[in-house]
């Protein structure tokens, strides 16, 4: 992997506190969960290296705090983000109806051509009370990829991620394309 060319590219986690934005991260990473809850503060940083289509890529992924009193701190975050990764708890209503919130904070913080995904996390607790239906439905019309999964068990962890590097690496070689389009089509003056 190696002598692979490398892509990187920065993706952020966002949603309230205690929804398992870390959890995510963590299980990505180092194929753990760990019951003991600490929220983040500020933010936190995980690389994660893979191989897509023969191709080295790297995931720059940032933990941000889901406290309140943090919230205005994530703009600092997420410029330069390549995506983000929209998380609410399957067994917290308010955390669901926070999403507009921490999704239009994160809109005004970058281009427009981000790509952003919606995980519905905690699938394993066995009371959920958001509809998760209505909620896939809020992101498609959107025309944002919506996963279940859970950090504690792993469901959808690795489907979620390899969906966001699909996505980045299709974005990555449309805008090299365009580049050498644009290089092409200038004159020599």
């Amino acid at each position: 992997m190696t002598n692979l060319p490398a892509f990187e590219f920065k993706v952020v986690m966002i949603g309230a506190v205690a929804v398992g934005k870390t959890s995510i991260a963590n299980r990505l990473q180092f194929q753990v969960f760990e019951d003991d809850y600490q929220p983040t503060i500020g933010a936190g940083y995980i690389p994660y290296k893979t191989e897509f289509n023969g191709k080295l890529v790297e995931l720059q992924i940032w933990d941000t705090a889901g406290m309140e009193k943090y919230k205005s701190l994530g703009s600092i975050y997420y410029r330069d983000s390549n995506a983000a990764i929209l998380v609410y708890d399957q067994s917290s209503q308010e955390s669901a109806d926070a999403l507009d919130s921490w999704l239009n904070i994160f809109k005004s913080s970058v281009k427009s051509d981000v790509i952003i995904a919606v995980a519905a996390n905690k699938d394993d607790l066995p009371k959920k009370v958001v509809d998760n239906a209505k909620m896939e439905e809020w992101a498609n019309q959107q025309h944002y990829p919506f996963f279940v999964t859970s950090a504690k068990t792993g469901v959808g962890i690795q489907n979620l991620f390899n969906k966001i590097i699909e996505l980045l690496m299709e974005s990555a070689t449309a805008s090299s394309k365009e580049k050498i389009k644009l290089r092409s089509t200038k004159g020599c003056c």
